[in-house]
């Protein structure tokens, strides 16, 4: 796990003692990782709360554990006997199981993790790729995969990325990721929105995109709407239209178009209610933009 921040999640009142990285983490590795793979609606949600546990917070997950003693902690037994996440959801790692259990021999602590070295400008996709796994992939997953969006690709993930970044910062037109109320920490939306609004290696860099004054007028879309964009030199576009699960539904236009002022007319009068996405692709560099319809 390589996850960032100093965060605390679910505090039962008290004060959570601070850890340097290396250790194993409440707020870190365990918290969002139980959210994901087993508070889900129908589990340990608080609507559902099965079997009395509710696992979104850190006073409802000590109830199922036995500070200090892994062998006698009831969610780690469910967990190690693959009793649970119950089918269809992907049980968990190895790797995951044995956080969990060194969490609980450690005495089972809300303890927060306090790192000084952030980096959010020299993004990896393996950074992302763990910020996802440890917050989504319980419920985006293989088969089960809700919303039909599945993480276990990476190829999904590069190419949902728009929606990735807009659920991650909480925007107002996405449903808010992680959920339960659970946000990720403030280092590791940087690192996302890094990733999915760098264009290509050079753009990180240079910091010029391809693509200047980048719009959809209306926003809210009802049958038809235009695209408005600026080239400052010529170059060749393509246009695609993605729905929310980030599967492209349609090539809206292809062509090399002239340095200076474009609006390009499409039309969204098949499109059923919700969120989309325009991407605007010239050779390695792509830009995306969100609207509603």
């Amino acid at each position: 796990m390589c996850l960032f921040g100093l965060q605390s999640f679910g505090n039962d009142g008290g004060t959570s003692p601070t850890i340097q990285v290396d250790s194993v983490c409440f707020s870190r590795d365990i918290l969002p990782m139980l959210n994901s793979n087993c508070a889900m609606s129908n589990c340990h949600d608080a609507i559902s709360h099965k079997e009395g546990l509710i696992l979104t917070s850190y006073a409802g997950i000590v109830k199922g554990v036995k500070p200090g003693s892994s062998a006698t902690s009831g969610i780690y037994k469910q967990i190690a006997n693959n009793k649970m996440p119950e089918a269809p959801y992907t049980k968990l790692t190895a790797a995951q199981k044995t956080l969990v259990q060194t969490w609980i021999d450690q005495g089972a602590k809300n303890t927060t993790c306090e790192v000084t070295n952030c980096d959010s400008v020299n993004v990896t996709f393996s950074t992302v790729k763990s910020i996802i796994v440890n917050n989504c992939l319980g419920c985006h997953n293989g088969a089960s995969a809700f919303a039909g969006i599945d993480f276990s690709t990476d190829q999904m993930i590069e190419d949902t990325k728009d929606l990735i970044l807009c659920t991650a910062i909480h925007a107002s037109y996405c449903k808010p990721m992680p959920f339960n109320g659970l946000s990720l920490t403030s280092c590791e939306k940087g690192i996302i929105n890094r990733w999915a609004t760098a264009t290509s290696a050079g753009n990180i860099q240079l910091g010029e995109p391809v693509v200047q004054s980048y719009s959809i007028a209306p926003n809210i879309v009802k049958d038809a709407a235009v695209i408005q964009f600026q080239l400052e030199k010529r170059q060749m576009i393509t246009m695609s239209l993605y729905g929310y699960d980030g599967r492209k539904i349609r090539t809206i236009s292809g062509g090399e178009y002239s340095a200076g002022q474009h609006e390009v007319p499409f039309s969204a009068y098949d499109l059923s209610r919700g969120a989309y996405f325009v991407r605007i692709q010239a050779g390695n560099s792509i830009q995306s933009l969100m609207f509603t319809h």
